[in-house]
């Protein structure tokens, strides 16, 4: 299993991580680097392109460093090479691992894109072809179609488990590598949210605050909190030893700073299988909980 960090966190984007400034992002990716991390995921949308900025400033100041960076771009319809090229500008002298396609789309032909992105492959621009958050139906039908992906990256957490097994078995069937990314649930996970006026971003509006869903969410909190109890742990690190677990080809990581990022590249615990099975227990109710109320994480909309 290959670690990655995340950098979604790295400055604000879309209403979420309101209060993250860019110095504390610098910071957090200059301490990565001292860490030992090699592998970053990233994506244009993250701070509208100012991530990609950030992350390509402070990677090239180690350049006896070899890194290898993901990104994803959306559809649109402009060529998918055009698409790519602000990415090209930013991460300049650096190794784009996979080139995702960031969220599909009903408004334009995501096949044709993802074939184009497949032509930027073999131009060498790209080591590998992948999509980000696709559900799995879609997935098949493109497999089945012959458009070739490498790997999909999915939210693979005790907060959203929906089609995990699913997606996991058609994955190892097609040779398809699986980026679980928010293991910790966008640190909704932690223990600390109870409810969503415990948070001041975009968090606060997502599906387990809903009326529907929030009682399986503190039932789920609960089942974690016994855990980290047991094990003298944070209830960070039950919630990424369980996606540990399920053994995804690659972890991406997320932290708000140093301290975050130490914990979570160093945490070791190791669960039980009936810890596993009644955590799978109070996931798949969440879930049940959600199915009325959103098709993904973000009840977004393509």
């Amino acid at each position: 299993m290959r670690t990655y960090l995340g950098t979604w966190q790295v400055t604000p984007s879309d209403g979420f991580w309101t209060d993250q400034y860019p110095s504390s992002g610098e910071s957090l990716l200059s301490s990565a680097v001292r860490l030992g991390v090699t592998c970053f995921d990233t994506a244009q949308s993250y701070g509208k392109g100012r991530t990609e900025q950030v992350l390509g400033k402070i990677l090239r100041r180690f350049p006896d460093r070899k890194f290898v960076v993901d990104t994803k771009i959306m559809p649109s319809s402009k060529k998918a090479i055009d698409t790519l090229r602000p990415s090209l500008n930013s991460l300049s002298g650096l190794n784009i691992g996979c080139l995702y396609l960031h969220w599909p789309s009903s408004i334009f032909d995501c096949a044709d894109y993802l074939r184009q992105m497949s032509e930027i492959k073999e131009s060498g621009l790209c080591r590998k072809v992948g999509v980000c958050n696709l559900p799995l139906e879609t997935l098949s039908e493109y497999v089945s179609s012959g458009v070739r992906i490498d790997r999909i990256q999915r939210p693979v957490s005790l907060l959203w488990s929906r089609e995990l097994s699913e997606t996991f078995a058609f994955c190892r069937q097609h040779g398809i590598e699986v980026a679980a990314y928010s293991p910790t649930g966008m640190g909704l996970l932690s223990g600390k949210y109870q409810k969503s006026s415990d948070l001041t971003d975009a968090r606060a509006d997502l599906f387990c605050f809903d009326s529907r869903c929030i009682g399986a969410f503190r039932d789920l909190l609960s089942v974690i909190r016994a855990d980290a109890d047991k094990h003298g742990c944070s209830c960070t690190a039950v919630s990424l030893a369980w996606v540990r677990h399920k053994g995804p080809d690659i972890l991406i990581l997320g932290a708000r700073n140093q301290d975050q990022l130490r914990q979570n590249l160093e945490t070791n615990v190791s669960l039980s299988e009936s810890e596993i099975s009644d955590l799978d227990l109070a996931s798949q109710k969440l879930d049940e909980a959600s199915r009325t109320v959103c098709e993904n994480i973000f009840s977004y909309k393509w």
